[in-house]
């Protein structure tokens, strides 16, 4: 494991060169263009045709690399976490999220949480904003004509000059929490259509439980057998917060959706965590809350190599429109706002 470790870090370094670049332009065609990963977080671009790799499942590029037992590692921290299968992942997305240093990170438990939340961030933020975010707004209908932008808002028509979309571009069957994507509103164009109906995202379903305070563990823990395609379902992480606090719920997670199986229904998944923590003699006294919404948008191989991104990018500003949010770039916090931030550098 530690040949490979040192190996994969090395390749990551030489090889792929520009594989930890922000934003996935140009990786299909063998390039890099976008915020480095430093803290200053300057504009770099270079050819690597290499990148191209990063199309492939992330298991697939592993073994091309002689590399396949650092998927050990880097496991815990992305399928559990709901970002699906590394027989189904272009690397591309795994190693936008878990470069080497993060992943390193996580080894070496070189972790911290927000004292008061991330969303205690996004409000502090605009609460600085000229223009502060509206909440509550229910948007129906978006049309671009006549060189504006016309939305329909809470049953009301207003005009603008630009829209940037980072709202779910498709939502291919309905789930709870977001039923629509952009082109069920907007007047989409015949290759927004084309391009965004190939997006697929993970179903990933949360509850948090009361247990007896006697049965915790004494921290959060992996279920590391039940992260593969056969145990799809089944419970993948157990999550205590507070080491020091025994009056807590525990968060449970799992995924019912693989690209090659039959998408698990939300009440029936629910019910085999409930039943893991029976047998891992942890029983759920009350189920206080229950989550799954959608989650990591994503393209698959196929479309990825085939140039899905830079098809998309080259729409940028067609019709007044701009596309970012997290399938442009990862499902995360960082990477979604570092997406955003290079965008409004690019165009505005």
């Amino acid at each position: 494991m530690k040949k490979q470790l040192k190996k994969f870090g090395e390749l990551l370094e030489t090889k792929y060169k520009g594989y930890d670049v922000n934003g996935h332009r140009g990786v299909a065609q063998g390039r890099y263009e976008g915020f480095a990963v430093t803290p200053g977080r300057e504009p770099v671009s270079g050819v690597n045709e290499n990148l191209k790799d990063l199309a492939l499942p992330f298991s697939e590029f592993c073994k091309k690399n002689g590399v396949e037992l650092v998927q050990d590692i880097w496991i815990g921290p992305f399928t559990s976490f709901g970002y699906g299968y590394f027989d189904e992942i272009p690397a591309a997305y795994v190693l936008m999220y878990l470069d080497f240093q993060t992943c390193m990170n996580f080894v070496k438990i070189n972790l911290w949480t927000w004292e008061k939340g991330t969303q205690y961030i996004w409000e502090c933020l605009d609460a600085k904003l000229k223009n502060p975010a509206r909440l509550n707004s229910n948007i129906t209908k978006v049309e671009r004509k006549d060189g504006k932008v016309f939305v329909t808002v809470n049953g009301k028509v207003e005009e603008y000059d630009k829209v940037i979309v980072t709202a779910p571009f498709y939502v291919n069957d309905g789930n709870d929490g977001c039923d629509n994507g952009m082109l069920d509103y907007f007047d989409a164009r015949e290759d927004e259509k084309e391009l965004f109906s190939k997006i697929e995202y993970e179903r990933y379903t949360v509850q948090a439980v009361t247990t007896d305070p006697k049965d915790h563990p004494e921290i959060s823990y992996y279920v590391f057998d039940n992260m593969t395609p056969g145990r799809l379902g089944h419970l993948m992480v157990y999550y205590r917060r507070w080491r020091d606090t025994v009056d807590q719920v525990i968060t449970t997670y799992a995924l019912r959706k693989h690209k090659n199986k039959a998408l698990i229904p939300y009440e029936d998944c629910n019910k085999t965590v409930l039943d893991d923590l029976k047998i891992m003699g942890n029983p759920a006294k009350e189920v206080v809350n229950k989550w799954s919404v959608y989650y990591f948008p994503h393209v698959f191989t196929e479309d990825y190599a085939a140039g899905w991104y830079d098809k998309v990018e080259a729409m940028q500003g067609k019709d007044n429109t701009y596309y970012a949010g997290e399938i442009m770039s990862f499902g995360d916090m960082d990477e979604t706002a570092e997406y955003s931030r290079e965008l409004v550098e690019r165009f505005f």
